[in-house]
């Protein structure tokens, strides 16, 4: 199964027929149990059983491209499928491991997103090709992603939807955290990923209140079934962001499944910007994984234990030199397990997935001392435990795919200490207050949902979905005191996917979806890492009208996306400053997010690949025509790549970042500028790999973000990375 796939699909495509059926064998005829198959341009997907077949309805208008993931998550490429027989079988051959594309767009097999959602998936050469050192700089070439705050800190955002707007996922399970700007999961190392999915567009109905903007689902690394036993090193230094990476994993396949662990450390100093060296910009983190998986004869299992822990992970900031902002520890534990089946009874697939998690942050504020007053230190200490289980089934309805739904998440045992720490002035320690910010505070958000597909039409196809959800949270002590909201809401959408029309499909999309404030923006009191915030409990929950298009074109080599969206918002949350780094929050009124997106990819001669990228977006508030936050700029990117055989590439990145001359309210206005980079990798043995990346190759200066805050980002650096399979 290594070396390659065949597909053999048996499709019934007589007149009246519901869908088709297919059937997965490796190079030896053996069935390929337990892979992911999704169709391009086509929410949901499927799982092969025993024998390798699976089913999918209703089925989808010719031509349509076929994406299948292996058991312990390899991509491959794409299978084209333009014609099929009256009767018979219909052999398609997809392409070996060797060839595994990139990136591949119009699909995210492990997102329940809705048709007219800009799906894409990153799998793990593309890390390598990057080298990032944290989720939110792995994006940063997806249309429509930008990060928020700065330094390893850094979350991504979609369409300008930050803090809790867009959901992260870690192998299907939610990443939360009471941070402002949203859960990162900053203490994620890309080195543990096999893949990355990114859905952008509303996904309120497959997973609630924090889905505005869309999904990112995170998928770590699994051990292949019947490779034996393995391991990999991974080793990284660089200059002008001095990174020490360094990881080691070891994995044992067997016949039915396999088990993989892994540890990893990572650390830098302070980076260099065109004009020095940047206070306060360095961080240190290290972690455990260790997941198994099972393949029986219908289902798969996986269960993963994840640690992470981050030690003095600075925020740099405009004035550091007064005050350092930074968390002296944040730690993440997370216990993940999941279930799919095929064909269980009247179900084409069954699915379950189950989290528990712990998480906390400690953030300190530490004025220095000045000649005429003392040093003093600000700490909130939070922490919280989290929890999900979700299921869901789909199964045949006439000439449709139904599928039904559970979701239950929360967090509970929420506590937060604010400590203030004065000191004499030969800088000893002289008193420590305490106060509790929140004694303990609970969320619990539960739903059933449903969503149809069915084709009304050749070239025409309908889907819809609903979600109903009841949300209560409660606080008890603490600053804001005994305080309580219940809440019920409805979620829903509706899509119309015309085409393919030649190499054209087209897809229509309305959604309403509903977001209950987090515990933060209504409990919390006390420092961040961008000043001081008190939360409100009166907010009121958010709710959404969202409009999506999509055009998409397939021929031959070349795949182009175009998609254009306009969301608006009633009661929309903002964090607003009241005084120089002291934040409230309110409900604003009504808002509206219009943008653009383009993703044009093709292969080139002589072995090259070409990818254009860019977004356009405009968020204002339309009670008092102001423009809003987490707008990202106008950006236009080109990725060229070149390989050599088996052995090596190389890859420029040139990016295009316009004027932003509309900040928000709590940001500054940026200068445009222009971002160059250059990688390469050369495989010197067969177990042996050096990859060298050199970014912002023309040293550039620029603002890592608009906040009024921000510094500027680093300049010419180079990361050397090794590494060694056994």
């Amino acid at each position: 199964m290594r070396r390659g796939l065949l597909l053999i699909s048996h499709l019934a495509l007589a007149p009246g027929a519901l869908g088709f059926e297919a059937q997965v064998l490796g190079p030896d005829g053996t069935p390929v149990a337990g892979a992911e198959v999704s169709v391009l341009g086509r929410s949901g997907g499927a799982r092969t059983d025993a024998e390798g077949r699976f089913s999918w309805q209703p089925d989808p208008a010719l031509p349509f491209e076929v994406l299948v993931v292996l058991p312990g998550g390899r991509l491959l490429r794409p299978i084209l499928v333009e014609s099929v027989l009256e009767t018979g079988p219909l052999f398609l051959r997809a392409a070996t491991l060797e060839e595994t594309l990139s990136v591949t767009a119009g699909a995210a097999p492990g997102i329940a997103g809705s048709p007219a959602s800009a799906n894409v998936v990153l799998p793990a050469s593309e890390f390598r090709l990057r080298q990032p050192t944290n989720l939110a700089q792995l994006l940063e070439n997806v249309p429509g992603v930008s990060a928020v705050s700065e330094g390893q800190a850094g979350v991504p955002a979609i369409r300008g939807l930050a803090k809790g707007r867009s959901l992260i996922l870690i192998d299907g399970a939610r990443v939360s955290s009471e941070r402002r700007v949203g859960p990162g999961a900053t203490y994620l190392d890309p080195v543990t990923l096999e893949s990355v999915e990114v859905s952008r567009g509303p996904a309120t109905v497959a997973y609630g209140s924090d889905a505005f903007g869309g999904v990112i689902n995170a998928r770590t690394r699994a051990a292949e079934p019947g490779s034996g036993f393995g391991g990999r090193f991974t080793g990284s230094l660089g200059d002008g962001v001095p990174d020490r990476r360094a990881s080691l994993e070891l994995r044992q396949g067997f016949a039915s499944g396999g088990v993989l662990v892994q540890g990893h450390w990572r650390q830098s100093d302070d980076y260099r910007s065109p004009q020095g060296g940047v206070l306060n910009s360095g961080y240190r983190d290290y972690g455990f994984r260790a997941r198994a998986d099972l393949y029986q004869r219908k289902s798969a299992f996986s269960l993963a234990w994840q640690s992470d822990l981050g030690r003095d992970v600075e925020r740099p900031r405009a004035n550091s030199s007064s005050v350092r902002f930074f968390s002296p520890s944040e730690d993440s534990h997370r216990l993940t397990a999941w279930w799919q089946a095929a064909s269980v009874g009247s179900f084409s697939r069954l699915g379950a997935n189950a989290f528990f998690g712990t998480h906390a942050v400690v953030t300190d504020q530490d004025r220095f001392a000045t000649a005429s007053t003392p040093r003093s230190l600000e700490r909130a200490d939070v922490a919280a435990n989290d929890y999900q289980a979700r299921v869901f089934g789909q199964r045949p309805l006439g000439k449709a795919r139904l599928e039904l739904g559970a979701d239950l998440n929360g967090r509970f045992g929420l506590g937060a200490l604010e400590v203030r720490s004065s000191f004499a002035t030969d800088g000893s320690r002289s008193h420590d207050e305490t106060s509790v910010s929140v004694e303990s505070a609970r969320r619990i958000d539960a739903a059933l949902y449903a969503t149809v597909e069915a084709r009304l039409a050749r070239a025409l196809a309908f889907s819809g979905g609903v979600r109903a959800d009841r949300v209560a949270t409660r606080n008890r002590g603490g600053h804001f005191g005994e305080r309580a909201t219940s809440r019920s809401a409805g979620s829903g959408f509706v899509a119309l996917s015309g085409g393919p029309f030649g190499p054209i499909m087209a897809e229509l999309q309305v959604a309403r979806g509903f977001r209950d404030p987090v515990l933060s923006d209504r409990y919390f009191r006390g420092p961040t890492g961008r000043g001081f915030i008190t939360g409100n409990p009166e907010l009121e929950p958010e709710t959404s009208l969202q409009f999506d298009s999509g055009l998409r074109y397939a021929a031959g080599r070349w795949r182009a996306e175009l998609h254009a969206y306009q969301y608006g918002f009633e009661d929309l949350i903002e964090r607003f400053e009241v005084a120089t780094d002291f934040f409230l929050f309110r409900n604003r009124g009504r808002a509206r997010i219009r943008g653009l997106e383009l993703e044009l990819r093709g292969e080139l001669p002589a072995g090259f690949a070409a990818t254009l990228s860019g977004h356009r977006l405009r968020g204002r508030a339309l009670d008092d025509d102001t423009d809003l936050d987490d707008a990202p700029p106008d950006t236009l990117s080109l990725e060229l790549r070149k390989g050599f055989g088996a052995r090596g590439f190389v890859q420029a990145r040139a990016a295009l970042y316009a004027e932003d001359d509309q900040p928000g309210p709590t940001e500054q206005p940026r200068e445009a500028y222009r971002v160059l980079d250059l990688s390469g990798g050369w495989q010197c043995a067969r177990q042996f790999e050096l990859r060298l990346l050199a970014r912002n190759l023309l040293d550039e200066e620029y603002l890592v973000s608009p906040d009024a805050r921000a510094v500027l980002a680093h300049g010419r650096s180079l990361l050397l990375t090794a590494r060694f399979d056994f």
